[in-house]
């Protein structure tokens, strides 16, 4: 497979005689079948051979590779056959998929694996049962497990010895390098954690009351959303016959039309359309599952994406990454990522950047046609009433009419 990439008999031999040479060729198939070109798969292959001297350098085998010792072998790299490959993004990423490539084929033992490895007990039936009993979604499992993790390494591995003080410590001391996002989710991760260990009597009932919380009203503020004229101009962004505007102008109207969340659209399948019924199954947060009807012009979207859409994917997942590796959005973060591009290309300059902008704006402008807000909340999968309500203070005009004025005024 290498004859695809290098035509120079010196360079080959030279290839498959280093430390990673068995396993080239291999490497080479898989960065074809992801669609990679052909400069950029010279240059990971190259990479890969680096790595192997290196690692082979330090009396390691390729079941071994450190990541961390080959970066820092960039800094000063000498090697006489390096040819450009120092530190740059290529290389470093290179190695990076070399070592996924090892992995996958078994040579090397994945970090998750290890990490999994050495993760206490607690923490690992605190994940089955967030899974298994909340349905919570693999982010919101990785961010508490992570929470619950550090808790335990800082206050030690029996639940039933820990004071309200040390709890309220650990928290305080986090709390003070975080943001205020995060600051929440601290709290909300140590108070689900605290809640398990009480029920499953590993540790004293109460302890999920010390953890303080965030003094924030999130339904103080007035809702962030775009006009009418700057969705227009953010869909007029995404017009053309290419693949990749395809794929936003199909991924801006799920999101303005219907008000999905990021993580929605990114999890979105194939067998989650239903054309005979004009109609999208969408899966959010708790695995709540909801049927809603799906637009003529986001229908049309869709369907002239997948007409185009990078066929070397295996995946049932509706929208891929449109450069090599042709891959599912792991997380919602990648489609926030195609908003914040839109955005800065129609030149929308709005308080709030990413896709769950474009959801408040689908929620505003269904109240201002009329729309009630049981129905938003339908739509918008909220669990409360109270939740919707927080999109009627966008209708100033409407709340001008009914409001009074202050006793002191009359």
């Amino acid at each position: 497979m290498l004859e695809s990439y290098f035509s120079a008999s010196k360079m080959l031999g030279h290839l498959r005689s280093g430390p990673s040479g068995r396993y080239l060729d291999g490497f080479a198939a898989a960065l074809e079948r992801q669609g990679y070109s052909a400069g950029t798969a010279v240059r990971y292959l190259r990479a890969a051979a680096h790595l192997g001297h290196v690692v082979a350098r330090q009396g390691a085998m390729p079941s071994d590779i450190d990541l961390a010792v080959f970066s820092e072998h960039l800094r000063t790299c000498r090697c006489p056959r390096a040819m450009g490959g120092r530190r740059n993004h290529h290389t470093i990423f290179g190695a990076r998929l070399f070592r996924q490539h090892l992995v996958e084929i078994g040579v090397c033992r994945s970090a998750a694996a290890a990490l999994q490895h050495a993760e206490p007990c607690l923490v690992a039936h605190f994940k089955v049962w967030l899974r298994k009993h909340r349905g919570a979604s693999d982010p919101t499992i990785k961010l508490y497990s992570r929470d619950a993790a550090h808790l335990m390494a800082a206050l030690g591995d029996d639940p039933e010895r820990w004071e309200p003080a040390a709890i309220r410590g650990f928290f305080l001391d986090r709390a003070s390098h975080c943001g205020n996002g995060t600051v929440e989710k601290l709290t909300t991760s140590l108070r689900a954690f605290l809640r398990y260990l009480a029920v499953k009597g590993r540790c004293r009932a109460g302890l999920a009351d010390v953890v303080p919380g965030y003094a924030h009203w999130r339904l103080a503020d007035l809702p962030r959303y775009l006009t009418a004229e700057q969705v227009n101009r953010l869909i007029a962004a995404c017009d053309g016959e290419v693949v990749a505007r395809r794929r936003d102008r199909a991924i801006v109207l799920l999101l303005s039309r219907l008000g999905l969340r990021a993580g929605d659209v990114a999890q979105l399948r194939l067998d989650d359309i239903e054309w005979e019924t004009g109609s999208l199954r969408v899966s959010g947060k708790s695995r709540y599952e909801v049927r809603l009807p799906l637009p003529q012009d986001v229908g049309d979207a869709i369907a002239a994406y997948l007409a185009c859409r990078p066929s070397t994917c295996p995946s049932d997942r509706v929208f891929l990454r449109n450069i090599a590796p042709f891959r599912p959005f792991l997380k919602g973060d990648g489609i926030s990522s195609v908003v914040k591009r839109l955005m800065q290309r129609a030149g929308i300059v709005a308080p709030v950047k990413g896709a769950h902008v474009l959801r408040h704006t689908a929620a505003t402008e269904m109240l201002r046609h009329g729309v009630p807000l049981e129905k938003i909340g339908l739509v918008l999968r909220h669990r409360g009433i109270d939740t919707t309500a927080y999109y009627a203070k966008a209708d100033v005009t409407l709340l001008k009419q009914i409001a009074q004025p202050w006793p002191e005024v009359l």
